[in-house]
């Protein structure tokens, strides 16, 4: 996958994140053409550790779309962090565990639009 297909993806996943409704169709078809395990992976392990503290915030600050920039470089930053630290690995395995528990609802409905989308190209 190239960096431009990574930040495409990155940006999609993060949609499920705001303080608005969100258009799971929409997001569906932003990930046409990536692979689904490749999909499920950049949700839990890339966007979620950055942009599920929106979700729980009191006020929370994004409602409509993260920006891309502020997006690419804190997952970045968090993957060289994982890259530099132990603990950090330990740490970032544990909240994607969390994660993956707190967030299934959020990928089960990514996962229903991406099938949708699957069988009404092939219907």
């Amino acid at each position: 996958m190239t960096r431009d297909e990574r930040i495409r993806l990155w940006s999609a996943l993060s949609d499920a994140f705001v303080d608005n409704k969100v258009d799971y169709p929409a997001i569906a078809r932003q990930l046409a053409g990536f692979d689904r395990a490749a999909i499920k992976a950049a949700f839990f392990e890339e966007v979620a550790p950055v942009c599920y503290s929106n979700l729980q915030a009191p006020i929370p600050p994004i409602w409509t779309a993260f920006d891309s920039a502020w997006l690419v470089e804190t997952i970045d930053a968090n993957q060289q962090a994982r890259r530099s630290s132990t603990f950090r690995r330990m740490r970032d395995r544990a909240l994607v565990a969390y994660l993956r528990n707190r967030l299934r609802e959020e990928w089960h409905r990514i996962e229903r639009e991406l099938e949708r989308q699957d069988s009404a190209e092939t219907g």
